[in-house]
């Protein structure tokens, strides 16, 4: 296991911190945010990551800036958490997730060859591509990801 540094963790704690009244501030203002994430594919193995401040591995993604693409976002995201950088028009969608206080935009991509992984150890505290049933505790998001891709094959 890596070597945390004291600046990472600080950072870590932040987020675990001010992560939960985010969400509650949201709910109290009852508006909903819109959020794009992406499922990138390696040889039938999926890219999950582990951020510092929720439970379980997820996909890459998070908030869409007003007057950004969903798309660009889900771009974006990716290079920002796990540094790979994908051609927007490499991605396609997958479709739509409705929740109480979000709407998420999932998009797909497969990679050819396998991408380095760089993360900053802030928000994201590991990322790897893992076969699918070897996740053990997936996110929310990625267990709607995961079943609605089932139904659709």
């Amino acid at each position: 296991m890596a070597r945390v540094s004291i600046a990472d963790r600080m950072h870590q704690l932040a987020f675990a911190a001010l992560y939960p009244w985010i969400i509650r501030l949201a709910k109290l203002a009852d508006r909903k945010s819109d959020a794009a994430a992406i499922a990138v594919w390696h040889r039938g193995r999926l890219l999950v990551v582990e951020h510092s401040y929720m439970k379980g591995l997820t996909l890459p993604g998070g908030n869409i800036k007003s007057d950004e693409l969903p798309v660009l976002a889900a771009a974006r995201e990716l290079e920002e958490e796990v540094g790979i950088v994908i051609a927007p028009a490499e991605i396609r969608i997958f479709g739509r997730l409705e929740g109480r206080h979000t709407r998420l935009s999932l998009f797909e991509c497969n990679l050819n060859q396998a991408p380095e992984i760089r993360i900053d150890n802030r928000e994201i505290t590991a990322a790897a591509f893992k076969s699918p049933s070897s996740i053990p505790e997936p996110s929310r998001t990625l267990r709607s990801y995961l079943r609605a891709r089932r139904a659709a094959a």
